[in-house]
């Protein structure tokens, strides 16, 4: 079996801390190496309790740097490369040796479910992502949302593996989410600076302003981003269209929005931009239209954004059910959405639930 050294940057992560060890020592990682970049609360003192092979790193505003510093650390080649704030609770050894046996020079993207939470209602955002490595073949490139390269020479190949991550950050307070995005963004700026035509650095700055609720702002990067060369088959472009969406919607733009019918040809097989669709026909009192892509959801396999092809859109054909004064099919559909809140709520006001 390949021994398996887990790497971490942190800096003030004693939320979190404890729980992302943990989460490692129960899936048997072999070697837990940290990089501290400058805590000043009781991170290193809890992260102690389950490694002692902890370095400090002088904090030069350039992620990859650190992630570079600390795998060079490590006494095992293949890497683990979780963030302090994420929880690595899914690693099959036997079926990832075997994976690594048939390809041992490729990247293992592990499929992290980043939680969120607005208005007191919990969802998940998956999302596969290089986190890991053999440190021979690869290393990270980018000052900031730094990303798996190749070292020179080798070839860059990738699996799926059998690892899943939960990604808790996204739910801390909205002042300290509002930190990290200004944090980010001062290094993207800088970042586009060197690289205007990136359009990655323009998605990675509107994701900021989302962190921060600063959707004006966010509005105007995806817009940003979309008027760059990009390329559709990419899964960062994919969060591009639907951010565009999304925020056009949230920020009083719903004739805008309508264009996004316009690339259907190229993004129509993904779950999240039909439900996107749905949401802007609604917005625009197109019912008829929005009925038949909440439809077409429940049809699809799930995509990144849990509850699009389930209980979202079955609780969006009970509201349109309900403007149509079918109040029955409309419960139907709220019970079918299980116990997403909104409908929940719904069945209650209806007088169905108590």
């Amino acid at each position: 079996m390949f021994p398996i050294s887990a790497c971490i940057i942190m800096k003030n992560e004693e939320k979190f801390i404890e729980g992302c060890l943990q989460a490692l020592q129960k899936q048997g990682i072999d070697e837990i190496n940290i990089a501290d970049t400058g805590s000043t609360d009781r991170s290193v003192e809890i992260a102690q309790k389950y490694t002692d092979r902890i370095f400090h790193f002088d904090w030069v505003k350039d992620f990859a740097a650190a992630k570079n510093f600390i795998i060079s650390k490590a006494s095992h080649d293949h890497i683990v490369i979780p963030d302090a704030d994420e929880y690595l609770d899914e690693c099959d050894r036997g079926s990832l040796d075997k994976m690594l046996q048939n390809q041992p020079h490729a990247i293992t993207r592990v499929l992290v479910s980043h939680l969120t939470e607005e208005n007191g209602i919990r969802g998940s955002h998956n999302v596969w992502t290089e986190k890991f490595f053999n440190r021979k073949d690869y290393h990270f490139k980018g000052a900031i949302h730094e990303q798996v390269v190749a070292l020179p020479g080798k070839k860059y190949e990738v699996f799926d593996g059998p690892l899943h991550i939960t990604h808790y950050g996204y739910i801390t307070s909205s002042e300290q989410q509002k930190q990290k995005a200004l944090r980010n963004n001062e290094i993207l700026f800088k970042e586009i600076e060197r690289r205007p035509n990136d359009p990655y650095l323009y998605f990675q700055v509107a994701q900021s302003y989302m962190l921060a609720r600063d959707l004006e702002n966010a509005y105007s990067w995806f817009n940003k981003a979309l008027s760059l060369d990009i390329d559709p088959t990419l899964e960062y472009v994919q969060m591009i269209v639907t951010g565009y969406g999304d925020t056009a919607l949230a920020t009083g733009r719903k004739k805008e929005a309508l264009a996004l019918e316009g690339i259907r040809d190229v993004f129509g097989h993904l779950p999240e931009y039909v439900f996107m669709m749905g949401q802007i026909y609604m917005a625009n009192d197109m019912y008829l239209e929005a009925y038949k892509e909440f439809l077409t959801c429940l049809t699809m396999k799930e995509g990144r954004t849990s509850g699009v092809t389930s209980y979202y859109a079955y609780h969006n054909i009970g509201v349109i059910n309900e403007a149509f004064g079918k109040t029955e099919d409309a419960i139907a559909f709220y019970k079918k959405a299980g116990d997403y809140p909104r409908s929940v709520n719904r069945l209650k006001e209806l007088g169905v639930l108590s």
